[in-house]
């Protein structure tokens, strides 16, 4: 959060200093330079007391940090040139404001899915993991990966950085681990 907020201060002072300065050729700019950096700084402290709370439906932090993005890319063009970085800088300004808009979709389709074969835990967007139940001895977390023994002594290991309910995860793991593994407890 800190490297956005960086960004936010800097155009805070960049666009006070081009207002005083007189130089107003994109006043409109270091206005909206203004405000998003002002912002920026409002919703960090938000996000903080959201972190003690949960996640809100809108990631304002990602909507506010991909306006500054778009902006630093704006102040980046230089009209004439064939390559333009700024534009990449836009693009990912966009994307970051899409991801903050869908925000809680896109964290909602981190979970954990366990039928009587197995299970398969998505963990990011875009990569999940699974395993059978008869190949698996136990579960176990190492910081904030995921340890997978198997009954051949090979073991297996996958982060769980972005996972907050890790002890969660780790507890249904193995309860289910333990209910298949008893057939008095299949239901």
């Amino acid at each position: 959060m800190m490297n956005h907020a960086t960004p936010g201060v800097m155009l805070i002072v960049l666009g006070v200093s081009a207002i005083l300065s007189g130089h107003a050729k994109h006043l409109w700019v270091d206005i909206l330079g203004i405000v998003a950096g002002v912002t920026l700084i409002v919703s960090l402290k938000r996000e903080w007391k959201h972190d003690a709370q949960g996640h809100s439906k809108v990631g304002w932090f990602d909507i506010i940090a991909g306006i500054v993005i778009f902006i630093e890319g704006y102040h980046k063009l230089h009209p004439g040139k064939w390559f333009q970085p700024g534009s990449l800088l836009m693009l990912v300004g966009v994307l970051t404001i899409v991801i903050g808009i869908f925000h809680h979709r896109i964290t909602a389709l981190r979970r954990l899915t366990c039928t009587g074969d197995g299970f398969t835990l998505r963990s990011r967007l875009i990569s999940s993991f699974s395993g059978t139940w008869r190949d698996i001895q136990n579960f176990s977390l190492e910081g904030s990966s995921l340890v997978i023994e198997r009954h051949d002594t090979s073991s297996s290991r996958h982060s769980l950085r972005r996972v907050e309910n890790r002890l969660d995860v780790l507890k249904a793991l193995n309860e289910e681990l333990a209910r298949s593994q008893d057939p008095t407890l299949r239901g």
